[in-house]
C-alpha cells in the first residue's frame, strides 16, 4: 500500500508538471449572431469585427492619464462603429464626432479587411484625462486615417490636423493634410513611451506605421513637437514598396514589391512586421527600409507547418509580435492562427481549412475567416473572429 500510494503521489506531481494546452474562448459577441447591440459581453453583438488593439496600463508618470489597462477596442466593420470592450465583458460603442464642423469628417471602414486601429501607448498624447491617449484609426473606405479621443470626439492637438490624408486615392507624401492613402487598413505604432523625447524637439524613433494595401507599400510617419510640446505625427513618407506596382521582390525601399499587405506590427527591435496577403507571406522591414520574406512562398497558398520558408499560409491578416521576438499571425482564409518562432510556423489555434465556431481545446477550437489580432499583457492572443461576429481569447500554452 504504501509503495502504491508513493507511486500515486509520484504520479500527480508528475502531472502538475505537464504544460496545459492551449485553449480558446469567447470574450464578447453571441457566435454566428450578427447585429449591434451594447451591454454584457455575452448578449452584445458585432458585425464583421476586422482590427482590435488594446489598452496599455499607466505607470506612476503618468498618472493623469486614463487608466486603459485591458480595454480591447474592436472596429465593428459593417456596423461602422468603434467599440470598446471593458475588463469585465460590457460593451459599449465610442461615437465619432467633432465639436467643430469639419466638412471631410466622413468615417467609412471600407471592404471585408478595412478599419485598422491602434490605441496610443501612455505618454504618447497631449494633456491629460480623455484626451491624453487617443486612438488611430484607418477610415479605409475615404483613404485617411483619423485620431480620436477616448470619448470619440477629433483629437486636434494644437495646429495639428487630426484627419491624415486627402480623401482622394493616391501615393503622395507629406503632411497630414497634404498625404494621399489608397485603402490604408493595418496600423502599428513603435513601442516607446513619452521619455524616449529628444531635446531637438523630434520623437527619437517615435513614428505610426500603415499597410498602405490599395498602393501595395508600408508608409512610416514621423513625428514632431509642437510650440506647446504635443507630440503631432506629421511626416509622411513611404518606406518600403512602390505605389501601383504589386509583385513579391525583397530588397531595399522601393526596389521591394508588395500585394495587398494588410496587418502591420512594431517589433522592440526597430523592425515591422508585414502579412503580405496577396502572397500569403509574412514581410519583414528592418529600419532601413529592407524587406525580407520571413515565412511562406511568394504566390502560393497553403496551410502545411515547417521551416518558415517551406511552411505556407492563406491570405494571413492580423499579426503582432511579442517582447522576445515571436511573431503571431492570423491566418484568414486556413481558418486558424499561426506562429512564427526560431524559423518554424506553426499551428497554435484552430482546424486548418475548417470554418465554424468551437470554444475549448485550442486543437479542436474552430474559427470563421478571422482578421485581428493582438498580444494581451497576459500573453494571451486576442482575436476578431470576423465571420463568426465574436471576439475570441486564444490562451497559450506555457
Amino acid at each position: 500500500m504504501r509503495l502504491f500510494s508513493l507511486v500515486s503521489c509520484l504520479l500527480f506531481v508528475a502531472s502538475l508538471a505537464v504544460a496545459q494546452p492551449a485553449t480558446v474562448s469567447t470574450i464578447a459577441g453571441i457566435p454566428g449572431v450578427a447585429g449591434y447591440w451594447d451591454g454584457p459581453r455575452t448578449d452584445a453583438l458585432f458585425m464583421h469585427p476586422t482590427w482590435l488593439d488594446i489598452g496599455l496600463d499607466t505607470p506612476a508618470q503618468y498618472s493623469c492619464e486614463n487608466q486603459l489597462s485591458g480595454f480591447i477596442y474592436v472596429v465593428d466593420r459593417i456596423n461602422q462603429r468603434l467599440r470598446r470592450i471593458a475588463p469585465n465583458g460590457d460593451v459599449t460603442t465610442i461615437p465619432i464626432s467633432t465639436r467643430v464642423p469639419i466638412s471631410n469628417l466622413n468615417v467609412n471602414f471600407g471592404s471585408a479587411f478595412g478599419g485598422g486601429i491602434v490605441v496610443e501607448p501612455p505618454g504618447s498624447g497631449c494633456g491629460c484625462g480623455v484626451y491624453a491617449r487617443g486612438i488611430f484609426i484607418a477610415s479605409s473606405g475615404t483613404n485617411q486615417l483619423m485620431l480620436v479621443s477616448q470619448d470619440g470626439q477629433l483629437a486636434a492637438r494644437d495646429d495639428w490636423y487630426p484627419i491624415m490624408g486627402t480623401g482622394t486615392a493616391g501615393s503622395a507624401d507629406g503632411t497630414e493634410t497634404t498625404a494621399q492613402f489608397n485603402t490604408p487598413i493595418g496600423i502599428a505604432r513603435s513601442p516607446l513611451y513619452g521619455q524616449d523625447r529628444l531635446g531637438s524637439g523630434i520623437y527619437n524613433n517615435w513614428a505610426l506605421y500603415v499597410a498602405d494595401s490599395g498602393n501595395h507599400t508600408i508608409r512610416r510617419i514621423g513625428y514632431t513637437l509642437s510650440g506647446e510640446a504635443c507630440p503631432q505625427p506629421r511626416n509622411f513618407r513611404t518606406l518600403a514598396g512602390s505605389p501601383g506596382q504589386p509583385g513579391s521582390a525583397d530588397g531595399r525601399g522601393s526596389a521591394a514589391r508588395f500585394n495587398y499587405p494588410r496587418g502591420i506590427a512594431a517589433a522592440v527591435d526597430g523592425s515591422v512586421y508585414v502579412t503580405d496577403a496577396g502572397n500569403h507571406t509574412i514581410r519583414r522591414i528592418t529600419a532601413d527600409g529592407t524587406v525580407t520574406t520571413v515565412a511562406g512562398e511568394a504566390g502560393v497558398a497553403g496551410s502545411n507547418d515547417g521551416p518558415a520558408l517551406q511552411a505556407h499560409l492563406n491570405t494571413p491578416s492580423g499579426i503582432d509580435v511579442d517582447a522576445n521576438g515571436n511573431v503571431f499571425v492570423v491566418d484568414t482564409f486556413n481558418h486558424t492562427i499561426r506562429e512564427l518562432k526560431n524559423g518554424q510556423l506553426i499551428t497554435v489555434a484552430g482546424q486548418t481549412g475548417v470554418s465554424g465556431f468551437a470554444d475549448g481545446d485550442a486543437s479542436s477550437a474552430k474559427f470563421n475567416a478571422p482578421v485581428g489580432l493582438k498580444i494581451a499583457p497576459d500573453g494571451s492572443l486576442i482575436v476578431a473572429d470576423t465571420g463568426n461576429n465574436a471576439i475570441r481569447r486564444v490562451l497559450l500554452q506555457h
